[in-house]
């Protein structure tokens, strides 16, 4: 298989592993109710942006180091347009959910309705079942999430009954297994 890339380039966006200098701009993004209203901590945890931010970036970047670790994780996103990190898209492994990788993301809103999501999540699935030959990937949401719901059933993921415990939120459960139709 080879060492697979570090760096992912689409049509509008670079996805490159989270350094430390990404901080500041990754908590301003984070301060945002809207951004982070669907995440753990919700709206709440916007006060604690900066500290969340580093704690994240940190934990982001790690996972692409750890010699131990799976040797991928969710990119820093930078909008090629403008050289500007716009969030994060990219995969984890969740030990808490049975060692099952999660393909997730978080972008700016003021980049919203672009699309740009959709095209970040493809070349994460794709590098996931191409690159690593994971042999299934899974997203999950809250339910009121619709943006996000619409943005898996898009690439081509399957909503799975009921719900599942994530992040101590009650979650629905989108899954894609590698020979699945793409779109």
């Amino acid at each position: 298989m080879g060492i697979a890339p570090r760096n992912i380039t689409t049509r509008r966006l670079l996805l490159r592993p989270f350094v430390r200098d990404d901080t500041s701009a990754y908590a301003a993004i984070r301060s945002k109710p809207e951004v982070v209203r669907y995440l753990p901590g919700g709206e709440g945890s916007v006060d604690r942006a900066h500290q969340i931010a580093q704690r994240t970036v940190q934990g982001f970047a790690n996972l692409w180091m750890d010699p131990n670790g799976p040797g991928y994780g969710p990119w820093a996103v930078i909008e090629r347009s403008s050289g500007r990190l716009i969030g994060h898209l990219g995969l984890r492994r969740l030990p808490e959910l049975g060692d099952e990788t999660e393909l997730l993301y978080m972008l700016d809103s003021t980049v919203w309705g672009q699309g740009l999501v959709s095209e970040g999540a493809r070349s994460a699935r794709d590098y996931g079942f191409d690159r690593l030959k994971l042999a299934r990937l899974i997203a999950i949401a809250l339910p009121d999430n619709l943006a996000s719901l619409q943005v898996m059933k898009k690439i081509g993921m399957t909503r799975e009954p009921g719900f599942v415990d994530a992040f101590g939120l009650k979650v629905l459960r989108c899954v894609m297994n590698a020979g699945d139709q793409r779109t």
